[in-house]
């Protein structure tokens, strides 16, 4: 098939109907980013994923043959393949730049208070959890530090928010990161009174607000944040998102982006790839 510059790449679909790129940097964008390939953030998603028992017969030699092995960052599906395309390219742009495409962001998800000076974007990393302090805690998808804010996002592609989650397991994901930021937030970060959580999805229904006052929720979809002018690969984008989505497939896509459905498509095991 052809990826979102029309480049012939190779695929393969998943008993289930996921289509898969043969290696996973052919699912990522990588314009604009240092000629040192890959950076460690990708690395570290780079790990053997289970879902290969999804896959049989010449989609199971495609899917293996890039790494050797199949990694869940090959999923069309995945949301960390858009979520490292979109702010994983957007925390490598020069900084005047990153700060302009950030004020921009503010603005859409209305966050008048949070200044985009002295950015910086962290993608994957762990924060202790909230209900005990261990390591390992929640991995934040994506993390902006401004010089008065902190915000902790959380991003889906076809995939709901996790529930069952806490020590007693009666948390949402929402709910965490809300809990975290509330309780430590101000402590870990005192020069950065603005405490929010993001919630980056397809559809505009993707999330509901369990995060703890004083903390800020705001929710955004992934079609409003890959519109705007000022990201650094914007054009790249706006394609790329478009790609993704119209390659996203089960008969509960939502094509209509209406009714709202749990069962997003038709191979669970994949929805959460990434």
């Amino acid at each position: 098939m052809k990826d979102w510059n029309e480049n012939e790449i190779a695929c393969a679909c998943s008993k289930g109907g996921v289509i898969v790129t043969a290696h996973p940097f052919d699912n990522l964008i990588k314009a604009g980013c240092p000629p040192v390939w890959p950076p460690s953030e990708i690395v570290q998603k780079l790990y053997q994923s289970r879902q290969v028992r999804a896959f049989a017969g010449d989609d199971l030699v495609i899917c293996t043959s890039g790494l050797g092995y199949y990694c869940d960052l090959q999923s069309i599906h995945s949301e960390d393949a858009i979520t490292w395309s979109v702010f994983g390219a957007a925390a490598r742009a020069p900084q005047s730049v990153l700060e302009h495409w950030l004020d921009d962001l503010f603005t859409l998800i209305d966050l008048p208070r949070v200044r985009a000076e002295h950015a910086e974007i962290f993608l994957w990393r762990r924060i202790p959890h909230p209900d005990n302090l261990v390591s390992g805690g929640p991995e934040i998808d994506v993390g902006i530090s401004t010089a008065n804010a902190l915000i902790l996002c959380e991003a889906k592609w076809l995939s709901g928010v996790g529930s069952a989650q806490g020590k007693e397991k009666d948390k949402d994901q929402i709910q965490l990161r809300g809990e975290f930021l509330k309780n430590y937030g101000s402590k870990v970060y005192p020069n950065q009174p603005e405490l929010v959580v993001v919630g980056i999805g397809l559809f505009h229904d993707a999330f509901v607000n369990t995060a703890p006052e004083p903390v800020i929720f705001r929710s955004i979809t992934w079609g409003e944040v890959c519109s705007l002018a000022s990201h650094p690969m914007a054009e790249e984008v706006e394609r790329y998102f478009k790609w993704k989505k119209s390659n996203s497939n089960g008969p509960t896509i939502r094509l209509n982006l209406t009714a709202r459905s749990d069962a997003l498509f038709s191979a669970p095991s994949l929805a959460r790839s990434g």
